[in-house]
């Protein structure tokens, strides 16, 4: 496993991925995690500049962004810009309205993933859904939708363990089983895991500690299915009322937080 951490709750113009990186890496973040338009934002040797970094230190880039707003030519840009430095892209994914209420749009959220399998595959972008499908029942009941991506070793999906709390405090149905138990029923491999915590009735993606996610026994549930991808520290201090500059340490110390949890 590799911890990374997600650069756009804290990138605040006119910094750079660029001049932030190293900054990143003093922290002891392994990986990291970005939106597209970090990406597309930087010039000509600013690009190289971060390339040549991310070479030196061996580190992965997944990218994040909306299923139902990530084009050919998004993802023919980033892999020309990162090339095999690309590991993963997870998205948000499509819900449309049914008579039953809000529905998964599976339909649409594969065509996207398709795309990337297609464009990918000649260094190997891994892809998913955030926390789709959720279960063995979500499998079954999008089993057909899915079965373009079934057994490609480069599909999985991001599980949000913040999001993992909020679902245990609002539903029965997965409040009733431990956080260990929700993560052993994910039905597919695990590609990236977004670590942060909340009071439960908010995604308010705070320094994990200072909620009641029981992360420890997350990272036992992660470890427990065969977990090695890369989790991602997403703490937002906006969403928490914060301005990055005034809890930059959260960073590092939610990082540490996660490390002692899988005992490293």
């Amino acid at each position: 496993m590799k911890c990374g951490v997600a650069v756009w709750n804290w990138l605040v113009p006119p910094r750079t991925l660029t001049d932030f990186v190293p900054e990143l890496l003093s922290e002891g973040f392994e990986a990291i995690s970005v939106q597209p338009r970090q990406v597309f934002g930087l010039d000509e040797p600013e690009l190289a500049d971060l390339n040549a970094l991310l070479d030196e230190h061996q580190t992965p880039v997944t990218v994040h962004a909306a299923a139902g707003a990530f084009t050919e030519d998004l993802m023919q840009g980033l892999l020309e810009r990162l090339g095999a430095r690309f590991h993963a892209v997870t998205f948000d994914g499509i819900r449309s309205w049914a008579p039953v209420g809000m529905r998964w749009n599976a339909g649409r959220m594969v065509e996207t993933l398709l795309m990337v399998e297609r464009l990918g595959a000649g260094v190997g972008v891994r892809y998913g859904i955030e926390d789709f499908p959720i279960d063995a029942v979500a499998m079954e009941e999008f089993g057909e939708d899915l079965q373009p991506v079934l057994g490609n070793e480069r599909w999985g999906m991001l599980v949000d363990i913040g999001h993992l709390n909020l679902r245990r405090h609002d539903a029965e149905y997965f409040g009733r089983l431990s956080v260990e138990e929700n993560i052993e029923r994910l039905p597919t491999t695990v590609h990236e895991v977004h670590v942060h915590d909340n009071p439960g009735d908010r995604d308010m993606h705070m320094p994990l500690g200072t909620g009641p996610l029981d992360f420890r026994a997350a990272a036992a549930g992660l470890r427990s299915i065969g977990f090695d991808g890369i989790s991602t520290i997403e703490v937002c201090p906006s969403l928490h009322g914060r301005r990055p500059e005034e809890v930059w340490e959260t960073r590092a110390e939610s990082l540490n937080l996660w490390r002692e949890a899988w005992g490293g």
